[in-house]
């Protein structure tokens, strides 16, 4: 959410919040929380600083185990305080939040920092921090509270038509928009351009002036929609198709909801379908990145045409003009156009003439890409309806799937362990490598092991003579699978186990990634004992 979707977040959420009791307050992730009220009836309040959100919320999202003592600091000074007050300094992405305890007969300030990565939430007292979630010189406990430094950006509503016309001027006006207008994020500022190419034709920086007014007039009146192709919740109407919602709301939680999914279902998924939807999500982005770039390149004709008039008028301009205002032959209308200082006349044209053809030139290339990157999505999206299906993916599919990067190189061990239990020889993985020789080397008959649906050791049972090993053996092999899993601190944990003979592992895929084509299950403790 950039400054402009806050605040008109904050139009919903500011009739209701004043008043509202805090009931609790609990934390689905690092960095994300909900505040649970009553205000005549039940609400939640989410706010996420990774994804920059804070909308109110229908979605049922899960609690962390254990409550981290940031968040047990929050309801020991905030549960039953009574909120009296929200607001966003400007365009900021930052929120106030006063809250009145009566039982403590304090007033409390949560500033809210919603800034992705470099997010915050801070706990004040009389411009006195008592808590911040993340480590901060601006906030540190105990000292006074020193605000985010002002961006010193334009307020969009004062930009007049020849500050934009300078802004648009630029290779890329989408980006310049966000630089220097305040609250403005990136879909915005695209959405801004496209909007302004759907009015009547005319001067593009009015156009765009006249699209940038009706987006500041939705801030009180939010006309939502959400944008599946880009994940993307506005709450002003799109030039491109789009699915409307209720509220604006509905549409920020149709966003969060979808980058959560894309960002924890991994580990509920196989290793097949984990690497599908990460495939999948990966083209998603380049996607709208592509359908951005198009977007831009629209302004080629309008370089052009800048370039034309100033080779017209070279008589009447010089080096070390920083704009000019040039009169169309064709129309007889005056067209203000920007120019860099250091150029001559005929540079400035041919900088703007070395724009557009950029442009002209990319086009087919981004265009044949996006084409493509469409066809991928389509095979991945098909491969992973077949995996959840239960069939085997086409060859087409797992080649798309691209290896397994390792973040951090890491010594692998130079031998898997062997444990012997009753006899029979148990031998475990300790990386993705080891587990794919593991395999490599078994015997058909030998049993293979792993945790369901979990990262975790692949476990090889040797079997002798083709003989099945006794039931406590194989309950022993799958509780090191168990152990050697990230649901170690389990109880219980249900592990998988087939012959060797029905484990699949595709050509080109990553390390590690197998597919059954027969199991059975097991339930273990992970922390039980009988190893030999």
């Amino acid at each position: 959410m950039d400054g402009l979707a806050i605040a008109a977040a904050l139009t919903a959420i500011s009739k209701n919040i004043n008043g509202a009791i805090v009931r609790s307050i609990y934390q689905p992730e690092r960095g994300s929380f909900i505040i649970r009220l009553f205000a005549g009836e039940d609400l939640q309040l989410l706010i996420s600083l990774p994804t920059a959100h804070i909308h109110w919320t229908q979605l049922d999202l899960p609690h962390l185990k254990t409550p981290s003592p940031f968040v047990m600091l929050l309801r020991k000074y905030l549960q039953g305080g009574k909120i009296v007050r929200i607001s966003q300094p400007r365009w900021e992405r930052v929120i106030n939040i006063q809250v009145e305890c009566i039982h403590r007969k304090k007033t409390f300030q949560v500033v809210i920092e919603l800034l992705g990565a470099h997010g915050n939430l801070i706990l004040l007292q009389e411009d006195i921090v008592v808590a911040a979630l993340r480590a901060d010189t601006r906030a540190t406990p105990g000292s006074i509270y020193h605000p985010l430094p002002t961006q010193n950006k334009l307020d969009p509503g004062k930009a007049s038509a020849a500050y934009l016309s300078k802004l648009l001027s630029e290779e890329n006006p989408d980006q310049e928009l966000v630089r220097n207008l305040d609250g403005i994020g990136r879909n915005t500022a695209a959405a801004i351009l496209a909007l302004a190419r759907t009015y009547a034709p005319g001067p593009v920086e009015l156009q765009t002036r006249k699209a940038i007014a009706f987006v500041l007039s939705k801030i009180d009146r939010p006309e939502a929609c959400y944008d599946p192709h880009k994940n993307w919740a506005s709450f002003f109407p799109l030039a491109q198709e789009t699915e409307e919602t209720d509220t604006f709301a509905a549409a920020l939680d149709r966003e969060f909801n979808m980058t959560w999914h894309d960002s924890h279902d991994d580990h509920e998924l196989t290793p097949i379908q984990a690497a599908l939807s990460q495939a999948i999500a990966k083209r998603k982005r380049t996607i709208s990145r592509l359908q951005a770039w198009l977007v831009t390149a629209q302004s080629e004709s309008h370089l052009r045409y800048r370039a034309d008039l100033i080779m017209i008028h070279l008589n009447e301009l010089s080096k070390g003009m920083d704009k000019a205002a040039l009169t169309d032959p064709a129309t007889e209308e005056t067209v203000t156009i920007p120019l860099e200082k250091r150029l001559s006349p005929v540079e400035n044209a041919q900088h703007l003439y070395t724009q557009a053809k950029r442009m002209h030139r990319g086009r087919p290339v981004v265009t044949r890409r996006l084409d493509r990157i469409k066809r991928e999505l389509s095979l991945l999206q098909a491969g992973l309806n077949a995996v959840q299906a239960g069939r085997y993916p086409d060859q087409s599919v797992i080649s798309l799937i691209p290896p397994t990067r390792s973040r951090k190189r890491e010594q692998a061990p130079t031998s898997t362990k062997i444990y012997t239990i009753q006899g029979y020889t148990v031998q475990v993985g300790t990386n993705a490598t080891q587990n794919d020789a593991l395999l490599r080397k078994a015997s058909p008959q030998d049993l293979w092991f792993h945790v369901k649906d979990i990262p975790g050791a692949h476990v090889i049972l040797r079997c002798h003579d083709k003989q099945i090993p006794p039931i406590e053996v194989i309950r022993e092999a799958a509780r090191l699978a168990a152990a050697g899993s990230k649901a170690r601190d389990e109880a219980r944990v249900e592990v998988s186990y087939t012959q060797a003979k029905y484990v699949r592992k595709p050509k080109g895929s990553p390390p590690g990634l197998v597919i059954l084509t027969q199991e059975d299950t097991l339930t273990v403790n992970p922390t039980g004992k009988g190893v030999t």
